[in-house]
């Protein structure tokens, strides 16, 4: 059986290596150092959807784990010359709302061409390269029509068997193609909190058990339309609307021990967000002066937040003690449109420009316990911004293997804010104006061997919640705003090796960077022209988002993938990540450095899967130690010092080819339950006094999610 199990898999390594040989090259363009995996690599594999053929290619796990990160380009200032780094023929999705990982498994397997693993710079790509750029370039004509189906369940320990579906139906008639999807499902999110409080002489004086129960529902429709006129015209239209809602109930049984007695706090919180956006891009190329490519996208979304606080102490009634109503509307308008020629077979141009309009209006309303609004907490606050930005971007192709793009971006924009509600400001804007350069180098040492280099300037968006009063749910009360902030103003320095493993067994890439920081956003003490009338940030007693001066941010980012043929199993690829990364910056209060607020010093990724091609069977994990954007790390305020810690997140599937072409899959989340935790020490007074008035330990977990899907095709 021994010897029989070894034949079978030399066997097989053979046959993959052979099929390797065959379906994927490696070549140097003159611009770019690049791999493609044909269609017949991925035969023997049988995807369904695209996400399923890249899941399959070395090296995509890490880009692949971030597309699945939804609505990621929500934040992000218009389209700019960054974004994405997963293209299809060449092209981003020309959308902000929607996320590119269900875009990649909406698009089936059948309609893809090729794929190209592009390291480094390459002309006429919508996006700049940050390493490693995924293209799928698509065939130009599909047969038949295909509908793809996914139906399933799922559990959350504690909860209920929530219902899952999905569906794309793709075709094409005439010069025309099509993509309708849809995807619904109920979702529950299940958490439970433990604190624990001691006051300054290190007493227990409080412990809490606390339970959230989320409950969503969701559907997101989504539409992509593609015409191929006869002239070689291109034009693409997208779509996206989300129906969303989640009702959280929060109920903290605390044990008041100095005081002897205990408490019952309820929150009751409803969230009703609604988003709708169309985006499209079209092209043309002139004869003498090149191609010419235009996106635009326009889309708009409205948040409500109704929450009402309940309490009863000593087993009494539960009676409304407050509530509040907080309102989001936001916004994008953009339109971007560059000309690219290519010249003397070296040098490639692009010129264009870029315009956008966004806006952000934000309600708050607090309320007692019989109903009287708070005039303190009220606000309403309108912020729009209106942004400019001329570009133009050089790829010299200096010798076969050696290429440069250099590119610049002149940015120019207007922030005009309202204010309802405060007299102080009632209408004012301001204006900023960045140039924006940027520069890549590659140098293919050989044809496994690359070394790139960047420097660049980076410009962040602003979050205009940040400009007015919001509503903090957790501590029920309300945070001031900051009208005066200005955008971070970074310049990022980075140096990359990589090396490609021969045979397609994987690759290694260890690449350095540096960031310099202007004007980095965090608290700050709130102006009082009273009781600080020299606006001492160790004399104030509230704090409000403000640029605080100089940061930086340096270290090291490691990835690599292997393909464990050596180890007799030539299907199964592991991935990982890993960044290491040090920051630093003056905190306003303490006037000490300290290490820069919601970054993680260490972050890291491992992914694995074996496809057992022979029996249809695929199976695969993740585990990451990769914090979510809300809360990790380090924080100062005014009055607080603030501590998370996170452990590591992981997750494992099974899938099996059933009924012929069908998939059944099993996918276990949330295994290690998410747990995180954090130490807040809350001082009185300024924290730069070192008056401590309490300490609070929480340790916090979400429940495993189980779920069983079946996928078919039509």
């Amino acid at each position: 059986m021994v010897l029989l199990r070894k034949s079978m898999i030399g066997i097989t390594m053979a046959a993959l290596m052979s099929s390797t040989a065959i379906a994927q090259d490696s070549n140097s363009d003159g611009n770019s150092s690049t791999v493609t995996y044909r269609e017949d690599y991925f035969r023997e594999f049988r995807p369904v959807t695209l996400h399923d053929m890249l899941r399959s290619v070395p090296g995509t796990a890490a880009l692949l784990a971030r597309a699945d990160e939804e609505l990621t380009g929500r934040r992000v200032r218009g389209f700019g010359s960054s974004g994405d780094q997963i293209l299809i023929n060449g092209k981003r999705i020309a959308g902000k709302t929607n996320s590119l990982g269900l875009q990649l498994k909406r698009i089936q397997a059948s309609t893809v061409s090729h794929i190209e693993l592009i390291r480094g710079t390459k002309a006429g790509l919508d996006v700049q390269s940050e390493g490693l750029i995924i293209n799928v370039v698509l065939k130009e004509s599909a047969s038949t029509s295909n509908t793809v189906w996914t139906a399933g369940v799922a559990y959350p320990e504690g909860g209920g068997i929530n219902p899952l579906a999905k569906v794309t139906h793709t075709g094409e008639t005439g010069n025309l193609k099509y993509l309708f999807g849809a995807d619904g499902a109920f979702e529950e999110t299940r958490k439970d909190f433990a604190d624990t409080i001691y006051n300054a002489s290190d007493v227990l004086a409080q412990s809490n058990a606390l339970t959230s129960n989320k409950d969503r529902k969701k559907l997101f429709l989504n539409s992509n339309l593609e015409y191929n006129a006869e002239n070689g015209d291109i034009f693409r239209l997208n779509g996206q609307v989300e129906f969303d809602g989640d009702d959280t109930i929060e109920t903290d049984n605390q044990n008041l021990v100095l005081a002897g007695n205990t408490n019952l706090v309820v929150r009751d919180r409803e969230h009703r967000p609604f988003h709708w956006e169309i985006g499209g891009d079209y092209q043309h190329r002139f004869e003498a002066l090149g191609l010419l490519k235009t996106l635009f996208v326009i889309n708009h979304g409205v948040h409500d937040w109704d929450t009402l606080y309940q309490g009863a102490l000593n087993g009494a009634a539960l009676a409304t003690t407050s509530s509040n109503f907080s309102e989001r509307d936001h916004g994008e308008k953009i339109l971007r449109s560059s000309l690219t020629n290519t010249f003397a077979q070296k040098h490639t141009v692009e010129v264009g420009g870029e315009v956008a309009v966004n806006f952000v209006r934000t309600t708050n309303t607090n309320r007692n316990a019989i109903g009287e609004v708070d005039p303190n907490t009220r606000s309403d606050i309108h912020v729009e911004e209106v942004r400019f930005q001329a570009f133009g971007s050089h790829n010299w192709s200096i010798s076969p293997n050696i290429s440069l793009q250099s590119s610049l971006d002149a940015e120019w924009s207007e922030i005009t804010q309202k204010d309802n509600i405060y007299a102080a400001n009632p209408d004012f804007s301001r204006d900023f104006f960045y140039l924006k350069p940027r520069w890549n180098l590659r140098y293919d040492v050989d044809a496994r061997n690359q070394i790139r280099a960047t420097v660049e300037r980076k410009i962040s968006q602003l979050n205009f919640g940040d400009f007015g009063n919001s509503f903090d749910v957790e501590d029920n009360e309300v945070d001031a705003g900051n009208p005066l902030l200005r955008p971070e103003d970074t310049w990022e320095f980075s140096i990359a090796y990589e090396n490609r493993f021969a045979e397609d067994q994987g690759s290694l890439s260890i690449k350095g960077f540096y960031n310099a920081i202007r004007d980095h956003i965090a608290k700050i003490g709130k102006p009082d022209p009273i009781a600080n009338p020299t606006n001492d940030y160790q004399m104030a007693l509230k704090s409000l988002p403000g640029n605080i001066g100089n940061a930086k941010e340096y270290g090291v980012e490691i990835n690599g993938s292997w393909r464990l043929a050596t180890l007799e199993l030539p299907n199964a690829i592991i991935s990982g990540k890993y960044i290491l990364r040090e920051t630093e910056v003056l905190d306003p209060f303490l006037l000490v450095n300290r290490p820069i607020q919601y970054k993680q010093k260490h972050e890291w990724l491992i992914t694995f899967q074996h496809d057992l091609t022979e029996t249809g069977t695929s199976y695969g994990f993740n585990i990451t130690n990769k914090a979510p954007m809300n809360g990790i790390g380090f924080r100062t305020d005014v009055i607080e010092h603030w501590e998370k810690t996170v452990e590591p997140k992981a997750s494992l599937y099974v899938e099996q080819k059933v009924f012929g072409d069908m998939k059944l899959r099993f996918d276990l989340k949330n295994i290690l339950k998410a747990k995180n935790g954090y130490q807040l020490t809350k001082y009185v007074g300024n924290i730069s006094n070192g008056v401590v008035n309490y300490n609070e330990y929480r340790k916090a977990s979400e429940q495993r999610v189980y779920q069983l899907t079946l996928q078919g095709t039509f």
